[in-house]
Formats: C-alpha cells, structure tokens, sequence
C-alpha cells in the first residue's frame, strides 16, 4: 500500500515536472504562472504547492534532474574502465541519455537560453559546469593526453555542441559524430 502511495506521488511529481518544463520552454519562465502549470497538469494549485513550494523550487528540480543524468554519463561503471574507455563511456552514456530524454533535453536546453531563467540559476549552472569539466580533464590526465586542462575544454564543448544540434535537427547523425570523437581519444 505503501508503494502505491509513493508511486503515485512520484507519477504525480514527475507530471509536474514534466508539465512545466514544457510550459517553461513554450511560454517562458516568467510568463508561466504556477497556476497555469498546476491547470495544465490537471491537478489542484493545492496539490501543486504541496508537491513545489514555487515556480523557482520547481526549476531547481527541473535542473536537478539533468545534472543527474549528467553525473550518471560520468560515473564509472567498472573497475576494469580504463582511462580511454572512461571517456567513451561518458560519451556514449551522453547519447544514450540525450536519445531516451530527447524531449526532457530540447526542453530544458530551450530554458537554458532564457537570459532570466539562467541568472536565476548561474550559481548551479557553474558548479554542474565545474563538476563535468573537473570529471572530464581527470579522465583526460589518467589517458595521459596532452594539455588536459584545455582538452577537457575541448571536448566538453564538443560533447555539448552535439548535443545541442542532436536536439535541433533532427537528421543530425549523433551516433557517427561521437563515434569520430572517440576516435580521436583511442589515438593516445
């Protein structure tokens, strides 16, 4: 009985999340209400609050959600990884995320452009931004490639650029991209 409660809570949670994502993506964050989000999901503004104190908590958690899925691409998954194929995995679990949440990260890359929403958030954004960019030049520096500090600049800006044309277009040929970036990484 338990689980059911906290399933439903959590469907409910995530519809939303999901809700006003989209609202925020079409409308703009600030021309969102948290009325409109709550109408829109078919819940009571009672609920809503209940669930989200403000239409900012809920961006945090909107935020939240990526940077998870960001640190997911980033984490080992065996002792066996070695440093080259630590990069892959990264740049491979980045797909694979970006192809399952494909709409969950068009949306959110939408808000990212919304100068208002991003000063609201730049303090996260550095810290996400920070955590990947350390993540990524320690993979770099344990494959001993050179200038790991600008390499990590690099291909996070690579990673990042991809992504943000696999969301755009939707003939963008991801899976050969990454394969060619990661080409580059085997070469060391």
């Amino acid at each position: 009985m338990k689980l059911e409660v906290n399933q439903r809570r959590e469907a409910s949670k995530n519809l939303i999340i999901e809700t006003a994502l989209q609202l925020f993506s079409q409308k703009g964050f600030d021309k969102t209400s948290i009325r409109t989000i709550a109408e829109t999901a078919g819940i009571s503004l009672g609920l809503m609050y209940n669930y989200f104190k403000s239409k900012d908590e809920l961006l945090v958690e909107i935020f939240k959600q990526g940077y998870e899925d960001i640190k997911a691409s980033l984490l080992k998954t065996d002792n066996d990884q070695t440093p080259q194929t630590s990069i892959e995995h990264h740049i491979r679990q980045t797909i694979k995320i970006l192809k399952e949440k494909k709409d969950f990260w068009k949306l959110l890359h939408g808000i990212r452009m919304q100068s208002e929403v991003v000063k609201q958030l730049v303090n996260q954004m550095n810290e996400q931004t920070s955590f990947i960019k350390t993540q990524i030049k320690k993979n770099l520096v344990e494959a001993s490639i050179p200038f790991p500090d600008l390499e990590a600049k690099l291909l996070f800006a690579s990673i990042d650029g991809m992504a943000h044309h696999f969301l755009l277009y939707d003939n963008y040929p991801i899976d050969d991209v990454a394969t060619l970036l990661i080409m580059k990484y085997k070469k060391h």
